[in-house]
């Protein structure tokens, strides 16, 4: 195990070095320094694209930054490297090319520190929430430099942000039942929730924004075609036998799957090679742009890709999506279609578990929620797609649970 979790940080490590290295190719030094200070002051609410804010080179910078805080704070935690500090350390990442920060993801990773330290356990079992919990990074920016309160309390905001989404995490898991693989975007929605209520309730309004960036789909098709590509090559390098994905493509994906365990890491790479092809030949596709939030979106389903994700289980819920977009209430290629068809994968363990059918349903289920949930945390929470699958998740099994209970009742399991 040992060699495995060496593995996995050093392939980490290289790849979010690559990022920046990427960075540093895709713009001139005098630009990413001014970029990196218009994200750093960025309220980075939804949908603040980076790319749009800061440019090229300081939004892969950023990304490969945040990236490597998530491996040392991993690596210092002590925690078992696998597929859920994969699934973390990617979806920070990816997150850090739309909302997250440097500046904005350390007080809420402080907070979950603080909270280990009152509770007297180890910092490894939160590591969930210390990455996946810097999905509140807005809370610190816009109360900073949004509402204007400064930058001390908006580090207050995120300390305490931390400590309840620690405190909350693994009780939301009950209400859907692991069947929402972003556990903590749920519960990012309800403590961003609470917080933006009591913002009202002293006269504070948020309202979204949305900046967007276009112009580049041409230039990054081909350079994350190539990232994504590699990962099969590592993986084919790794593991000549592709039995373990095999093995793979058999679960359902349901949390707490690893799939390091289930099909080793070789094919864990190369599934999450697969997986992020897909999510980008889907936007290719439909004609959307791929800009800050869309990396993001495949970030999230490559970093899944050892923690719940693949083929066999987020095509249904991709398709549903399509699907429901038919009618033209929404058009395929929109901001809000686009990554809801990325981001909410989120509830693949449907049809891994139940079949395609009941994936469509998710998904088509899931782009009218998400589309209005934002309004109810402010546009705080940056898996607003995680607080939208929780609530689809939180009815599909509400509604299995009466219709076949045998079904949900023999996988209850943490």
């Amino acid at each position: 195990m040992s060699k495995i979790k060496d593995k996995i940080l050093i392939i980490l490590t290289v790849y979010h070095l690559v990022l920046i290295v990427m960075g540093f190719l895709l713009s001139p030094i005098e630009e990413i320094g001014v970029g990196l200070l218009n994200i750093l002051k960025s309220p980075s609410i939804l949908i603040t694209d980076y790319i749009a804010i800061g440019g090229l080179g300081a939004t892969f910078i950023n990304a490969g930054l945040v990236g490597l805080v998530g491996v040392v704070v991993a690596y210092l935690s002590g925690v078992k490297v696998s597929g859920l500090v994969i699934a973390g350390v990617f979806t920070m990442s990816g997150f850090a090319m739309f909302g997250k920060n440097i500046f904005n993801i350390w007080p809420l990773i402080f907070g979950v520190y603080l909270f280990s330290r009152f509770t007297k356990r180890p910092l490894k079992n939160y590591i969930a929430p210390c990455l996946f919990g810097t999905t509140l990074a807005p809370t610190v920016s816009q109360t900073a430099f949004g509402l204007d309160f400064g930058i001390i309390w908006g580090i207050v905001i995120g300390i305490i942000m931390g400590m309840l989404v620690s405190a909350l995490a693994k009780h939301v898991y009950s209400l859907h039942q692991g069947y929402n693989l972003y556990n903590v975007g749920t519960t990012g929605g309800i403590v961003g929730t609470i917080y933006y209520i009591m913002l009202k309730g002293f006269g504070f309004k948020i309202s979204p924004v949305m900046h967007w960036s276009k112009e580049y789909t041409d230039l990054l098709f081909p350079i994350l075609f190539v990232y994504f590509l590699s990962f099969i090559i590592l993986g084919l390098f790794l593991d000549k036998n592709i039995d373990g994905l095999k093995k793979i493509i058999k679960e359902s994906g349901r949390l707490i799957t690893d799939f390091v365990e289930v099909g080793g890491l070789g094919s864990v790479l190369i599934n999450m090679g697969i997986l992020g092809l897909l999510g980008l030949t889907y936007v290719k596709l439909i004609g959307g742009d791929i800009n800050g939030p869309v990396i993001a979106g495949v970030f999230t389903i490559i970093g899944f890709g050892a923690l719940g994700k693949h083929i066999r289980n987020v095509l249904p819920i991709m398709f549903g999506v399509y699907l429901i977009c038919i009618p033209k209430v929404w058009l395929h290629s929109e901001p809000g279609p686009t990554l809801a068809a990325l981001f909410g994968t989120t509830l693949a363990p449907f049809s891994g578990r139940f079949g395609p059918l009941i994936g469509l349903l998710a998904g088509m289920l899931h782009l009218p929620m998400v589309m209005h949930v934002g309004e109810m945390h402010g546009y705080m929470n940056l898996y607003n797609n995680g607080f939208s699958g929780g609530l689809v998740a939180i009815i599909i099994v509400a509604l299995l649970r009466d219709l076949k209970p045998h079904l949900i009742e023999e996988e209850m399991r943490y």
